[in-house]
């Protein structure tokens, strides 16, 4: 991957030079080979950040390459064909790659998922009473919620199908309700192979929220959603079709469905502690200058939740990054100290206080581990 990178470096600044010549065949030539270059080295890393790092600069060469009339490699051809290809589907087959060791802390949720889905499936006879078939992820964003489902699903080798509520509402009202039977639908169909299936519903909120006023598609959807439930949470029902929903907002949901989710489990923001490990996860990858302390950057980051400490650290890796490449430099320095404090002035903590006392309120009248 190191000769990778040497040549994609090598190919882009060909590319900016003959950009500002004015040769623009030239540069086009050299674009498009380093937009394939940088393609084969995101598919190789398995590193967050060092993906992300890659992910800026093709964006970047992409926007060039629009830019000068390459409108196959423009960003927003791309994007309209992604958004016809979803269009049609209301779901997404997803094969996980998250083990639980890329879950940090968050003990008592994993504890609560593996009762509930993992022990299940490896000892059935155990069991006489069936297990939970819904699980409810609730919590500040960017804790942890997506990434416990992908560890679950590939504990178990499950096929994964993720619904966005927020986007099954706003673009396909009216169709909701029979997007969500067909999905459930399905489901039961690959479930009752025996193969795990586990529906994944992001921003549940959206389809379950307690409604003053509302459209009578939003009604519909709800209570199809309902409906569906109490279908895989029938007594007799022995197979391995479960529904996990996250949301941030478990105040607005209302009683009717908080009822069908036998676990509704609290994914926490991390402690101090939890902090350092997230911070040592994300740059066991990374070249760290010596002054560079991580225990101190876990207390500097209180409110600072994991989405927000991975930003920190893909902000810290890249400073180094773009020096690298503003100076024609062949590796990016150690990053130090001074990158980590960098961000943390621009990027602001993203949980809010307020917040964290009504997590604690609602878990201590509906959690249910």
């Amino acid at each position: 991957m190191s000769e990778l990178e040497k040549i994609a470096i090598a190919k882009a600044r060909e590319a900016v030079m003959l950009d500002q010549r004015g040769s623009k065949a030239e540069a086009v030539a050299k674009y498009r080979e380093a937009v394939q270059i940088l393609s084969r080295l995101i598919s190789l890393t398995d590193s967050p950040i060092i993906k992300a790092v890659y992910k800026e600069k093709l964006s970047k060469y992409l926007d060039r390459l629009a830019e000068l009339g390459e409108e196959n490699y423009s960003k927003e051809g791309m994007s309209r064909e992604t958004s016809s290809k979803y269009e049609k589907e209301t779901l997404t087959v997803e094969r996980p790659q998250i083990t639980w060791s890329d879950v940090i802390g968050l003990d008592d949720a994993k504890q609560a998922i593996r009762e509930s889905i993992v022990y299940p499936r490896l000892r059935p006879d155990l069991f006489p009473l069936g297990w939970p078939n819904g699980i409810l992820l609730f919590g500040p964003p960017g804790c942890g919620k997506t990434l416990l489902v992908g560890a679950t699903a590939n504990e178990i080798d499950a096929t994964l199908y993720t619904l966005d509520a927020a986007q099954v509402m706003s673009k396909w009202l009216g169709e909701s309700e029979k997007n969500i039977a067909d999905l459930f639908n399905k489901a039961r169909r690959d479930a009752s192979t025996g193969k795990p299936v586990i529906i994944f519903i992001d921003e549940v909120d959206s389809l379950a929220t307690m409604y003053q006023v509302e459209v009578g598609g939003e009604a519909r959807a709800r209570n199809q959603l309902l409906k569906e439930m109490d279908g895989i949470a029938s007594k007799n029902r022995r197979d391995y079709l479960y529904v996990i929903a996250a949301t941030n907002k478990p105040w607005l949901l209302d009683e009717p469905f908080i009822r069908r989710f036998q676990k509704r489990i609290y994914v926490r923001h991390p402690d101090t502690n939890t902090r350092r490990l997230i911070l040592e996860h994300y740059t066991k990858n990374l070249k760290l200058d010596r002054d560079v302390d991580l225990s101190l950057l876990a207390s500097e980051t209180e409110g600072y939740s994991a989405s927000d400490l991975y930003a920190i650290c893909l902000d810290a890796h890249m400073a180094t990054v773009r020096e690298m490449f503003e100076n024609e430099l062949n590796e990016p320095r150690p990053i130090n100290l001074a990158d980590f404090r960098a961000s943390l002035i621009k990027r602001k903590p993203s949980i809010i206080k307020e917040n964290l006392r009504k997590y604690e309120e609602w878990y201590q009248r509906y959690g249910a581990v």
